[in-house]
């Protein structure tokens, strides 16, 4: 698909729900960094389609991964923004005593689209994912965040509705709001970010704000002909499937930049380390 850039897309099955794939990832996860399932202090569960009205899903989720009663979970409903949001939150109640926090992103958006509208038909993908954040006095992190109400009815889905989207109003508060932010982060830092990853809202758009924002090409990734617009999940889908292909050997400052639905953005600035683990796995 030209437009969008997508050449392929992720959909699941009719009774697989997003707690279903942030479980797959935070399991894969966990046993990959050998985290004991009791020191796990809490949950923080992003998505815009939870498995229902209530409760939220993340009680479901703290279930199945068999953790301690003692563990906090909630659901946050936000959509393209979320990822950047969920680590401000974690690293906000890690001040107050959390030791150890799984983010877990994810959203089925296939299950809200109508198959007829051809502005979002082809657009999005479904995708879970699971970050676990390790309290650390070394790793300072800055954030900004903002919000602008006005663009409530640009990206929408009502109860018993398909998702509804306005493109030209979205992309005119990209162009407005992001090239600003980059630069806030930026110089917030004294230094531009060795790379930035982008909300993978479509081809045209992130073509557009890198040649906008000055963005070098090897500062950029995309990946969105791979996996469309997963909305929660496409920050930390972008950078599992970047890093499975770059190998991290030194320290990296990055940007994670998410914007859309409400209108909403948020920018995160933070330092890699090489121990980092990434990892992109498929469902059956």
């Amino acid at each position: 698909f030209n437009a969008t850039g997508i050449h392929t897309r992720y959909h699941t099955k009719k009774n697989e729900k997003t707690s279903d794939l942030c479980i797959a990832a935070a399991e894969h996860l966990i046993k990959n960094i050998n985290w004991d399932k009791k020191s796990i202090d809490g949950i923080i569960f992003l998505t815009q389609t939870p498995d229902k009205k209530l409760p939220g899903s993340a009680f479901r989720i703290q279930k199945a991964l068999g953790l301690t009663d003692n563990t906090f979970a909630f659901d946050i409903n936000l959509g393209c923004s979320a990822y950047p949001y969920g680590l401000w939150i974690a690293g906000s109640l890690m001040q107050t005593g959390a030791k150890r926090v799984l983010i877990l992103a994810g959203d089925t958006i296939s299950k809200l689209i109508n198959k007829d509208d051809r502005g979002t038909s082809f657009l999005f993908g479904d995708a879970g994912s699971a970050t676990a954040i390790d309290v650390s006095k070394e790793n300072k992190w800055e954030f900004i965040l903002g919000s602008d109400g006005s663009g409530y009815e640009s990206i929408k889905a009502d109860f018993k509705d398909s998702l509804v989207m306005e493109g030209s109003k979205v992309f005119e508060f990209a162009l407005s709001r992001i090239p600003p932010l980059i630069k806030r982060i930026d110089n917030d830092n004294f230094k531009k970010h060795d790379l930035y990853f982008f909300h993978q809202a479509n081809k045209f758009m992130l073509s557009y704000l890198k040649r906008k924002c000055k963005i070098a090409d090897n500062s950029f990734p995309i990946n969105i002909n791979k996996y469309g617009n997963t909305s929660s999940a496409s920050i930390p889908l972008l950078m599992t499937d970047y890093f499975q292909k770059n190998l991290i050997n030194k320290n990296l400052r990055i940007a994670l930049i998410g914007f859309g639905v409400g209108f909403s953005w948020a920018a995160a600035s933070l330092k890699l380390r090489p121990e980092c683990f990434f990892d992109t796995i498929f469902l059956e």
